[in-house]
């Protein structure tokens, strides 16, 4: 959290995943986790820090597969 705080980011969701409606029916997400970053090239700068870095092995080791889907919000009317 401080690495995602210092670029400008926060935490906007965080839940229990469970079933899909819509989707693989082989895949169940147990957590899932919606973060808003400043942009882009903020989450890069963050991704690339040394101290964020260093913690990236416990961060591989604690997950069997992830998803980062970069979404930007639509303009509606």
């Amino acid at each position: 959290m401080p690495f995602l705080t210092d670029a400008g980011g926060e935490l906007q969701f965080l839940g229990d995943g469970g079933p899909f409606l819509i989707g693989p029916p082989d895949e169940h997400w147990d957590l899932v986790m919606l973060v808003r970053h400043a942009s882009v090239q903020a989450f890069l700068g963050m991704a690339q820090t040394e101290g964020y870095l260093a913690g990236i092995g416990h961060r591989i080791a604690a997950l069997e597969d992830s998803r980062l889907l970069p979404i930007e919000a639509s303009k509606i009317g």
